[in-house]
């Protein structure tokens, strides 16, 4: 542990530089001055691991400073969609860490057009927020609402801030020591079910996709056979779903020809072009259909569907890989694929298709 550490290198400092006054006491003989320069030498280098353990243990006792002085905010939890009410009552972050069933709190704070971006992308992945027992607070630093964010006014996985001042408050706090551009950029933190922070920033927002994976992991069990739910408004979801069931049964079966005229360019997603230009390369689709290259035998499960407009949609579903898992193992990858409409076939096209393991936890 820290501070034991502490204590063995201040100790060893200590010894270090005394060794040279009471080695003749010790040893019957005094040092010489090899002995005396090799004693100072190993005392600072006992002094540098003691500074750096301190500090150390600094930063982690203002985390749990922070942490504890977060669990007096309040928020109000969503309520079923066919309750009257929109939230619960107000309830203190402390009071929710000792429910039967804690929830993940995921916070974010940003002016209005920052918030509008991360809530949209967080909504593609608000059925699996739910099955990761996770809620979202947004905490807007210039008033905007929920109609300026462009999203439905009542999601499961999307909470309220009670005081909002506090929170700005304690935000600010978090911040204390940055230049007026960050206070004004995007920040964000999170907290486990035992109300510990598993990760916060400033600046940009993080890649929620490798967030779920890395912390937010399902609580719930996940099934093959688990339903699908189209969260789109219109019956564009069921078309883009269908797109979705004919790339999986693509790439599944290796059909080259069909999974060309499903995939469209790649090069109009930015994370494609991010990776071509820190020199990463795009396999061919022959490559990646071939028998020992494709997953066969793969199900997936838990489809969803969500309309961002009339020409960009995004699907989410969980796979059930069976090729390369050791015998008497299962896992299950959180896959997201962006769509976009071709204009002049008017036909759903893939773009981007990422995966991340995505597997069960147990609280």
């Amino acid at each position: 542990s820290e501070p034991l550490r502490i204590n063995l290198y201040g100790l060893l400092a200590l010894t270090c530089f005394s060794f040279p006054l009471i080695s003749e006491s010790v040893g019957g003989e005094a040092q010489g001055i090899v002995g005396t320069v090799g004693s100072i030498f190993a005392g600072l280098g006992g002094v540098a691991l003691f500074v750096n353990e301190c500090k150390k243990r600094i930063k982690q006792l203002n985390r749990f400073e922070k942490e504890l002085d977060c669990l007096d905010l309040k928020l109000r939890l969503p309520m079923n969609v066919l309750s009257d009410m929109a939230f619960t009552d107000a309830a203190s972050l402390q009071t929710l860490q000792k429910t039967s069933s804690p929830p993940r709190i995921l916070v974010v704070c940003a002016p209005g057009d920052k918030m509008k971006d991360s809530l949209q992308k967080l909504n593609i992945l608000g059925r699996r927020l739910k099955q990761s027992s996770t809620f979202v607070v947004p905490i807007p630093t210039d008033g905007s609402t929920r109609e300026d964010w462009n999203i439905p006014a009542r999601l499961p996985w999307l909470a309220e801030a009670k005081d909002l001042g506090s929170w700005l408050q304690y935000f600010d706090g978090l911040s204390e020591g940055k230049s007026s551009e960050a206070l004004s950029s995007f920040r964000w933190f999170g907290l486990n079910t035992n109300g510990r922070s598993f990760g916060s920033g400033i600046g940009d927002a993080p890649e929620w996709l490798e967030l779920m994976g890395q912390y937010l992991r399902p609580t719930v069990s996940l099934a093959e056979n688990d339903r699908n739910f189209r969260g789109a408004i219109d019956d564009e979801g069921e078309e883009v779903l269908k797109v979705q069931a004919q790339f999986y049964e693509n790439l599944i079966q290796g059909n080259l020809q069909g999974m060309q005229e499903v995939f469209g360019d790649s090069t109009e997603s930015t994370q494609v072009t991010n990776v071509i230009t820190n020199g990463g390369r795009i396999d061919k689709w022959e490559s990646c259909l071939e028998e020992e290259a494709r997953p066969a035998g793969m199900k997936i499960s838990g489809c969803d569907a969500i309309l961002i407009s009339k020409d960009e949609a995004y699907t989410t579903c969980v796979e059930f890989p069976t090729n390369a898992i050791p015998e008497g193992m299962t896992a299950t990858l959180l896959a997201v694929q962006q769509w976009k409409k071709n204009s002049d076939t008017n036909n759903w096209q893939l773009v981007l298709h990422q995966t991340i393991p995505w597997t069960s936890e147990t609280r």
